[in-house]
């Protein structure tokens, strides 16, 4: 029982950090893309709606991040 409580953390952890990492490698390429398909223009800078939605999904992806292990490391504790 300890050993699948174990790896179900590793795997939460390791699931979590692929999801985060290609959506971030899929945002970058897309406005690589962007950019390059309108002749490279100077960067415009980012409006407040689009640092709002950025710090929201960072939120929300930092608490998901902290509460999964948190949740799992209850559910040993619990069941130990």
């Amino acid at each position: 029982m300890d050993t699948l409580i174990l790896l179900a953390m590793f795997t939460a952890i390791l699931v979590a950090l692929v999801v985060i990492l290609s959506r971030l490698l899929l945002r970058r390429r897309e406005a690589r893309e962007q950019w390059e398909a309108a002749g490279r223009p100077e960067p415009t800078p980012r409006t407040p709606e689009e640092r709002e939605r950025d710090r929201r999904t960072a939120l929300t992806w930092g608490c998901l991040v902290v509460a999964v292990p948190a949740v799992l490391m209850l559910a040993y504790a619990v069941t130990r």
